[in-house]
C-alpha cells in the first residue's frame, strides 16, 4: 500500500514511482489504492498509450482496435475470473487496475524506444526490441496476479501465458471467421 512517506511527493509521481516497482517486479497490486477511480486512471493512461501508438508506430494506424480491446477484455476477464476462484474476490479491482495501468506503461516504453531506435537503428532493429518489450508485460502481469493470488511468480507466470494464448486465439478466431 501507499506508505506514509510516499505522500510527501505529489500523488501522479508516487503512483507512476509504485507502478514502475511493479514493473520492475518489487510491488504487487496492493500497493495502489482500491478504487474505482484508480481503474479509471488506468483505462484512461491505456487510451493514451493506444492512441500514441497509433499515431507514432508503423503499421498500428490499419490495426482493428475493437478487436483487440475485445481480447484485452477477455483477458482481464479471465485474471478476474482466477482471482475469484482462488478465494480473493477483494482484489478484482486492484489487480485489474494494475494490470492495465502497467500494459499502458510497457505500451508507451515500446513506442519510446520504437521512434527513438527506428531513427537510430531502423525499423527491423525497432520493431525487435519492441516485441521484446511488450512480451515483458507476461511477467509483470504473472508477477501482479501470483501476488494477488499468494502464489509463486511461477505460477503467476504460467497464468499470465495461459492469457496471453486465451487472447490470441480469441482474436484469431475472430480474424478467420471475419
Amino acid at each position: 500500500m501507499i506508505q506514509a512517506g510516499d505522500w510527501k511527493r505529489p500523488f501522479v509521481l508516487t503512483l507512476f514511482k509504485i507502478y514502475g516497482d511493479m514493473l520492475a517486479l518489487r510491488r504487487g497490486a496492493d500497493a495502489i489504492p482500491h478504487s474505482s477511480l484508480m481503474l479509471l486512471l488506468s483505462v484512461g493512461m491505456l487510451i493514451l498509450s493506444s492512441a500514441c501508438a497509433a499515431a507514432l508506430v508503423d503499421g498500428m494506424s490499419n490495426q482493428n482496435y475493437l478487436l483487440t480491446f475485445s481480447g484485452y477484455a477477455l483477458g482481464l476477464a479471465f485474471y478476474a475470473s482466477v482471482l475469484f476462484f482462488a478465494g480473493y474476490p477483494r482484489r478484482i479491482l486492484q489487480t485489474i487496475s494494475a494490470i492495465v495501468a502497467c500494459g499502458a506503461l510497457i505500451t508507451l516504453l515500446y513506442v519510446a524506444e520504437y521512434v527513438l531506435f527506428k531513427s537510430l537503428f531502423g525499423v527491423e532493429f525497432a520493431s525487435t526490441v519492441g516485441i521484446l518489450i511488450i512480451f515483458w508485460s507476461v511477467p509483470v502481469e504473472g508477477h501482479i496476479i501470483a501476488h494477488a493470488i499468494r502464489q509463486h511468480r511461477f505460477v503467476g507466470i504460467v497464468i499470465a501465458m495461459a492469457a496471453l494464448i486465451l487472447q490470441l486465439w480469441f482474436q484469431s478466431v475472430l480474424t478467420a471467421n471475419s
